[in-house]
């Protein structure tokens, strides 16, 4: 890896962020907020993160970005019930990469002991490098569970009921969205395996983290976050006003949206991935 790409510069961090930002916001990947707010993401992973930290973070945002488009028409029933569609906004950008920066941010102070607070030994500045992976697999493993589910040719069942419920619907499972969950769950710590050369206890305890993450954000979604029903159609929905009416809410916390389920996920992969790792993968170290 060249070593302007592994510790760039950060007038080139700044260029390479505003262009990534700027050339996802021309295909309609993001909105003008989701541009601004991914700039500021990818100039603090790549600026004081380096080229090994962006890695992952790539790896995430254009598979769960492909991943959108697919099968775009059988999707149109399910995505009726999003809030929001496959343009992600500032609000998901940080849901979804909120939790990563801060790991970023502590690591680069901590590995410079700037502020005096004492430079981290190896082993910890290791551990937060596996918990900003474990942040990313959960968000990962979640947004592959809903675009691969909502492919699926059987109805998802609600967690709390077990009932069928259409396609998209917040808190319902399917074979296909579990396969998903594992495989998105799976491809950040693989990708990285041969960057951080991890080893096989630790691409598990990422892994494992990441897919128990996004069982929990099916769980908030079934049970706490809004959810509303269209007047009209009589489906659910995320949405609280439709063709200028407003729905009737049905369950959940108002204040709690899917942006809030998965910063919510994000933080539970970050807790989870600690958990697995101080009591499992570096237990004798």
């Amino acid at each position: 890896m060249p070593p302007l790409f592994l510790q760039p510069p950060l007038w080139f961090a700044m260029i390479t962020a505003l262009a990534f930002a700027g050339g996802a916001y021309g295909v309609r990947l993001l909105s003008r907020s989701g541009a601004i707010s991914t700039a500021i993401v990818g100039f603090v992973v790549f600026g004081l993160g380096g080229g090994k930290f962006l890695v992952a973070l790539l790896a995430f945002f254009l598979s769960s970005s492909l991943l959108s488009k697919l099968g775009g028409e059988r999707k149109a029933n399910a995505n009726r019930q999003d809030n929001k569609g496959s343009v992600r906004d500032a609000a998901q950008v940080w849901a979804n990469g909120g939790v990563a920066v801060v790991c970023v941010l502590v690591f680069y102070v901590m590995s410079r002991n700037l502020f005096h607070l004492g430079i981290w030994s190896p082993l910890k500045l290791r551990y937060l490098l596996m918990l900003y992976l474990s942040a990313l697999a959960a968000v990962n493993a979640d947004t592959w569970s809903t675009e691969i589910g909502k492919l699926s040719a059987t109805a998802p069942r609600l967690l709390t009921n077990w009932k069928q419920v259409p396609a998209g619907v917040s808190g319902a499972v399917s074979g296909m969205g579990l396969l998903g969950a594992l495989g998105g769950a799976l491809a950040i710590p693989l990708v990285m395996l041969p960057l951080w050369k991890m080893n096989l206890a630790e691409v598990f305890a990422v892994a494992w983290a990441g897919f128990l993450a996004s069982l929990i954000d099916s769980i908030l979604g079934a049970t706490l976050q809004v959810q509303y029903r269209d007047p009209q159609t009589g489906e659910l929905t995320e949405h609280a006003t439709l063709r200028g009416e407003h729905t009737a809410k049905v369950r959940g916390t108002a204040w709690l949206n899917n942006d809030g389920v998965n910063f919510a996920t994000s933080v539970c992969g970050l807790l989870l991935g600690w958990a697995l790792l101080a009591y499992g993968v570096y237990r004798f170290y």
